[in-house]
């Protein structure tokens, strides 16, 4: 640690606030590095991997078990920090650093949240939902479908998740974008909860650091909402006056570079998401909502009729940009599209997709326009093979 300036104003025996402090900022900074204290550990031979799960959602037993890690070693690095000064009576300004970096790290993934919001990527607009009883949906399917039905509350959300992501940035008003960001990650946390949307981990941490950064103005707080009393000024010094004049300015030095690599991270990030909004954009040549007039499934070494009652015929497959769906009263398979790069005029690779988002081993399917309300398909749906001719139901693309 770099040596505390001798002013007694800022080197004051640690409090058992302080020191409670110290560990609860490094179990919060354990938890923003779980996921490299994982590959870390890996790396070293110190842990074996668990298997890889191909997927998009969160949850997975990889991230349980890094959260679990970052929490072990915040624990264990907080307490260390609190012995010490306990033992030196002397208060370290390691606290305020690791909340400094909290602040950035919450910061940017308030802004990445928040703009796939603004951009409308994160609830895509889907026939497939809208056109399926909600009863058919799971329940994150159902909150999906609610807030994708409307664009512009879509985009109010994200508005409000790059709110306190400014806020935070800077610190006359990092209380304020604390206490937004923690409104703001309640509500995401108990819809991720009660939906069971596969992102708990995530919301609850991002709730959780929000949390931890309001605290540190609880007194203050409970003086202005509580007691309805005036509140005093913040007394606390900014982190780099804790340092000596050298060690502000390299302080303050990595701070604006961290910040400015925080923004550039985010810049990147808009700009894939931008590219995703274009991608959900694309009209391709199968787009739309189909209707089954005939199947016939591969048997026997010929094609065979297949009766519309009969739980291979998919009675609807919905297109949508890079999204489909094939349904019936049995089943409801969702699907990734792409077109095949050696023949994309004519074969679509779907890429099987579960409501945890795993992702399953690309199929082709061939697809022709028989005209402009006739599409033809032939590819294979679980375990048949199958050839379709469907129709467009226009009524059913709103």
């Amino acid at each position: 640690m770099p040596a505390l300036p001798t002013s007694p104003a800022l080197r004051p025996v640690p409090s058992g606030w302080h020191l409670l402090n110290t560990v609860a900022a490094a179990v919060g900074l354990g938890v923003v590095l779980a996921p490299w204290l994982y590959e870390a550990l890996l790396s070293m031979g110190l842990l074996q991997p668990l298997a890889e799960v191909s997927s998009s959602c969160g949850d997975t037993p990889a991230q349980w078990l890094s959260l679990r890690i970052g929490l072990g070693w915040g624990v264990l690095i907080g307490v260390g920090a609190a012995l010490v000064q306990r033992l030196t009576r002397r208060r370290w300004a390691v606290a305020a650093v690791m909340l400094d970096l909290i602040v950035l790290y919450l910061s940017m993934q308030l802004f990445m949240y928040g703009s796939s919001k603004v951009f409308a990527t994160q609830f895509p607009r889907l026939w497939a939902n809208l056109d399926t009883p909600p009863a058919e949906l799971t329940p994150m399917r159902v909150a999906w479908q609610f807030f994708g039905y409307s664009r512009t509350y879509q985009q109010f959300l994200g508005w409000g998740e790059i709110l306190p992501a400014v806020l935070l940035l800077f610190r006359r008003t990092r209380t304020l974008g604390a206490f937004v960001a923690t409104v703001v990650m309640l509500n995401v946390f108990v819809i991720n909860l009660f939906f069971d949307v596969c992102v708990k981990i995530g919301s609850g941490t991002y709730l959780a650091l929000a949390l931890l950064l309001l605290a540190q103005d609880a007194d203050r707080l409970w003086q202005f909402f509580i007691l309805h009393r005036p509140a005093a000024p913040r007394t606390l010094p900014a982190t780099a006056e804790h340092f000596s004049r050298i060690g502000r300015w390299v302080y303050r030095g990595l701070g604006i570079l961290l910040t400015l690599a925080m923004l550039y991270l985010v810049g990147q990030d808009s700009v894939g998401v931008m590219a995703y909004a274009d991608e959900q954009a694309q009209v391709l040549p199968v787009t739309g909502v189909w209707e089954t007039v005939q199947a016939e499934r591969w048997a026997a070494d010929r094609w065979q009729p297949v009766a519309a009652t009969d739980s291979v015929w998919p009675t609807r497959a919905y297109f949508q940009a890079a999204n489909a769906v094939l349904r019936n009263s049995f089943r409801r398979d969702r699907f990734i599209t792409e077109p095949d790069s050696a023949r994309p005029q004519k074969v679509l690779q779907l890429i099987a997709r579960s409501e945890k988002n795993e992702y399953g081993a690309p199929r082709p399917w061939q697809y022709a326009l028989a005209g402009p309300d006739t599409l033809r398909l032939r590819g294979r749906w679980r375990q048949d093979s199958l050839r379709l001719t469907l129709k467009v139901r226009r009524d059913l693309m709103k």
